[in-house]
């Protein structure tokens, strides 16, 4: 056998900048704006039924709640803006707001969905649908008013029946800019006017209750703190 010669070991060392190094550790802190959680995918549903032109006050209210349980509410009110394309995090506004603007389309009709599908930002979409379905509009508040006058028990339990007319008297209020002034009122017609509205209530619930609760119904009108 012939000599056996050692060869000196080689080594290997790895670099990373501090710049990888601090987008690598920010990507897993469930607390930076544009962390991922590995359940998140494009096809998540944040609402029941997709948003088709009507009941835009709930939809809205559906879609920050879970937009905020996520801390992601920054991408569509301006707070987490597009970073330069030169920036380390570039890349991970990017996936987010594709991401967001994915859970924006789901609960979307298809309609609605097509008319901002080629939006590039998920702000650009937010603030569109703000400017098309979120004004206090009169129109909004009749089409409101005229389905709660319609409403009526029929085959709803009471339960499912109040339920009904809660979700359109919640909605009406975030419709109506009367119940949130700020102004200064020595009057105090603002407060009138709110009870007013609230006492209506009782009474809305009691006329459209089906006939078997008759008896019931007219012994609760005869109660003088209902109106007072």
């Amino acid at each position: 056998m012939g000599d056996q010669v050692e060869l000196p070991s080689a080594s290997v060392t790895v670099t990373s900048s501090p710049h990888m190094a601090t987008a690598a550790s920010a990507l897993l802190d469930s607390s930076y704006p544009f962390y991922l959680h590995p359940s998140d995918s494009p096809g998540m549903l944040f609402v029941n039924s997709p948003f088709d032109g009507r009941g835009y006050g709930g939809w809205r209210r559906g879609m920050l709640i879970a937009l905020s349980a996520k801390n992601k509410v920054g991408l569509i009110d301006g707070t987490f803006l597009q970073p330069k394309i030169s920036s380390d995090e570039f890349k991970s506004w990017t996936r987010c707001n594709d991401m967001v603007i994915s859970w924006l389309l789901n609960t979307l009709s298809k309609a609605i969905a097509e008319s901002v599908l080629y939006t590039k930002s998920a702000k650009e979409i937010w603030d569109e649908l703000e400017e098309r379905f979120g004004q206090s509009s009169g129109l909004q508040i009749y089409h409101l008013q005229k389905e709660m006058s319609e409403s009526t028990q029929g085959n709803w339990d009471i339960a499912g029946y109040y339920t009904k007319l809660k979700r359109l008297w919640d909605e009406l209020d975030s419709l109506d800019i009367c119940q949130h002034c700020t102004c200064g009122c020595s009057c105090g017609g603002k407060l009138k006017n709110n009870k007013s509205q609230q006492d209506n209530r009782p009474i809305q619930f009691l006329m459209g209750l089906n006939d078997t609760y008759a008896a019931a119904r007219s012994n609760l009108l005869m109660l003088s703190p209902l109106l007072h």
